[in-house]
């Protein structure tokens, strides 16, 4: 318990101290709020005796209007006031300027983690819970924390406290009969616990489930070909099926505990009938008057036990949004990517594997297995090899997106990790098989391969001439500037070599001294995919340039061939060599010939 309270006052500490930064005054003047409106309690009870007493006064003569409209005045008020307290300014300006400040001072230090976290997480499902809780459930949490629970805690002690007193001088017994079955009530609901957002805890992996496929429905990308295929209503019905078999899962809980807790939840109106009675037993014993009998009949039945419930929800509800910290810190506390510290590019880019050994988190099969090989600076290579040998994961271990379980790259003779992010960015220019179509401008598309330099012209003018994207991008409407896709207003759609043309400038950005080429052409016959290699290569041309494929239109344009079999090296040398060798590169190139001979036969034609 000692823990837990710990836990949850540093919880609200972290919410606070955070509001409290960028509005002092706004918290300061949320408690006077949250005062104020637990004093309306008492002062509606006193208020609410006077009206009653008073006004009969008034009607046998024995009291002047005029004396009687004050209280007339304080019973307008304190119907008014709490609903301009509670709902226009803690609800209605408190509330969403905390969720403000927290979406601008949270939400930013979330996205500056992400840019230092292991890519690894994003392939992980465990990591994925904590990434998706804490940027989903942060603003709801501190909606609940503060100012809601807050408020309705310390308003409620105030009220509970002012009625009880109120109690207290009819009757100091009275106090008993009122609490004491709310202490009994309080007791049995905390020993069984029945927490419907603990219990939705655990449909997580269902919601993810449902709420991808929901996403898949609704996206273009997607919908263009469920209507093509007529597969919409399938996967609909497949959608509905999750939904409800995950609602059917939480209703089968609810209800299974419902009896129980019918009971239980039911003590305290018990209470309030037996406390209505004991109060109107003695009304007409003469031990009150008839206004402070209907006032306290109504704090009985109206306010008492929601006040004194309302003091625990503070313990009793916080808990669950804590949880939301506790992701929060999970989220921090997420590995991140080593950080080094040499900022300055090598002279040569020497790049060797050595004994690297890799399998992706949470599985058991190892990708690599030893894998050892060496580019050197300058040369143009091709990695080949059937599909889910290693090749694309090879790539994004040299990216630096995952670190290798054992074994070490080096770039010139220095480990990848000793570079720092900024330097390793200045490094690779990639174009990958999914290379990414940003609904943003040309200009954008192209520069997000070096960012820095997006507002050179020149250096955006060099790479997409490098790439032989600036004859169709001349020709677009507002040149550079055209805005690609069809998810905003005035977005054009381009082909898809001309997106590929863009994904190569991309790569060509800020004159990056080793190219990768990570398969991007498999949607290309083999002759054009050909085509495209050669002319990256004459575009590499004085840099070191890598090409990672399946099929083998590249080969015999680069300077070596590393084959990648069952994730390690089986053979390397020239196309000639590796042909006299007779091997596994061999027999991948005589099986895939016929694709060029046929398409070659089909031209001649």
């Amino acid at each position: 318990m000692k823990q837990k309270l710990k836990r949850l006052f540093k919880a609200y500490g972290e919410l606070l101290g955070e509001i409290y930064k960028q509005a002092p005054g706004m918290v300061v003047l949320t408690f006077v709020a949250a005062i104020i409106s637990g004093l309306f309690t008492p002062v509606s009870i006193f208020v609410n005796t006077h009206i009653f007493n008073d006004g009969i006064s008034v009607a046998k003569g024995q009291m002047t209007f005029g004396q009687y409209t004050p209280y007339i005045v304080l019973f307008v008020l304190v119907t008014i006031l709490p609903n301009i307290i509670t709902n226009i300014f803690v609800y209605g300006y408190v509330e969403p300027r905390s969720l403000l400040i927290l979406r601008t001072a949270l939400k930013g230090r979330m996205l500056e983690k992400i840019k230092r976290m292991k890519y690894e997480h994003f392939e992980s499902e465990a990591s994925m819970e904590i990434i998706d809780k804490a940027y989903n459930r942060a603003e709801g949490s501190a909606r609940h924390m503060f100012p809601m629970y807050v408020v309705w805690t310390l308003s409620s002690f105030i009220a509970s406290i002012g009625g009880l007193w109120y109690l207290f001088n009819v009757r100091w017994w009275l106090v008993l009969t009122v609490i004491t079955p709310w202490i009994l009530e309080s007791f049995f609901i905390t020993k069984d616990n029945l927490n419907i957002y603990d219990e939705l805890e655990t449909y997580w992996n269902n919601e993810r489930r449902y709420g991808i496929l929901g996403g898949f429905l609704k996206t273009r990308e997607y919908l263009k070909e469920n209507k093509l295929f007529g597969a919409s209503d399938y996967l609909i019905d497949t959608y509905k099926t999750r939904l409800n078999n995950r609602n059917r899962e939480y209703e089968g809980f609810y209800f299974k505990h419902l009896k129980r807790h019918f009971t239980q939840y039911n003590i305290t109106k018990i209470s309030q009938l037996a406390n209505v009675i004991i109060l109107l037993v003695l009304f007409v014993h003469g031990q009150m008057s008839v206004g402070l009998f209907i006032s306290l009949t109504l704090l009985v039945f109206t306010t008492i036990y929601f006040s004194l419930g309302g003091t625990m929800i503070f313990f009793r509800a916080s808990g669950y949004h804590m949880n939301f910290f506790d992701y929060f810190n999970k989220y921090f506390d997420l590995s991140e990517d080593k950080q080094g510290e040499i900022n300055t590019l090598p002279e040569a880019y020497d790049i060797e594997f050595k004994d690297v050994w890799f399998r992706y988190p949470n599985t058991e099969r190892n990708i690599l297995k030893g894998l050892s090989l060496k580019v050197r600076h300058g040369e143009k290579v091709s990695i080949v090899g059937e599909n889910g040998e290693g090749k694309t994961t090879m790539i994004k271990l040299l990216m630096g997106l995952f670190t290798p379980d054992r074994g070490t790259i080096l770039i010139n003779g220095r480990s990848l990790f000793e570079y720092s992010p900024k330097a390793r960015s200045k490094l690779f220019g990639t174009v990958f098989q999914d290379f990414t179509r940003y609904s943003i401008t040309v200009k954008e598309n192209v520069a997000l391969g070096d960012i820095d330099a997006i507002d050179n012209k020149e250096v955006f003018e060099n790479a997409i001439k490098e790439a032989k994207a600036d004859g169709f991008i001349n020709n677009l409407p507002n040149k550079e500037n055209t805005l690609l896709g069809r998810d905003f207003e005035g977005g054009i759609d381009i082909s898809g070599g001309q997106w590929q043309r863009i994904a190569i400038a991309r790569a060509f950005m800020g004159d990056k001294p080793v190219l990768i080429l990570d398969e991007p052409t498999s949607q290309l016959d083999p002759v054009a995919e050909s085509n495209l290699y050669s002319e990256f290569a004459t575009m590499a041309s004085n840099k070191t340039a890598i090409f990672i494929t399946h099929r083998l239109a590249s080969t015999m344009i680069t300077d070596k061939i590393f084959v990648i079999s069952d994730g390690k090296l089986t053979e390397n040398g020239t196309h000639n060599e590796l042909m006299k060798l007779g091997g596994l590169y061999a027999k991948m190139f005589e099986a895939q010939k016929q694709w060029y001979n046929k398409n070659e036969a089909v031209e001649d034609g």
